[in-house]
């Protein structure tokens, strides 16, 4: 199976900051995904509550 994987902007908040990463959930009953603090680009101090864009693709199985 041949797709093309287009990732889609998807807005959120910040419902969680910790020393090791930021859980989120996300827009549009997408659920809650908790990343570490090495994925995130900022240059302001993170707290919750502040709006966020992510974006997602499908996932493929290889």
């Amino acid at each position: 199976m041949n797709y093309e994987l287009t990732p889609t902007l998807l807005p959120g908040k910040i419902i969680e900051v910790t020393d090791l990463g930021v859980k989120v959930t996300l827009k549009g009953r997408m659920g809650i995904i908790q990343v570490p603090m090495r994925c995130v680009i900022t240059d302001k101090q993170l707290q919750v509550g502040q709006t966020i864009q992510v974006y997602l693709s499908y996932i493929q199985v290889l």
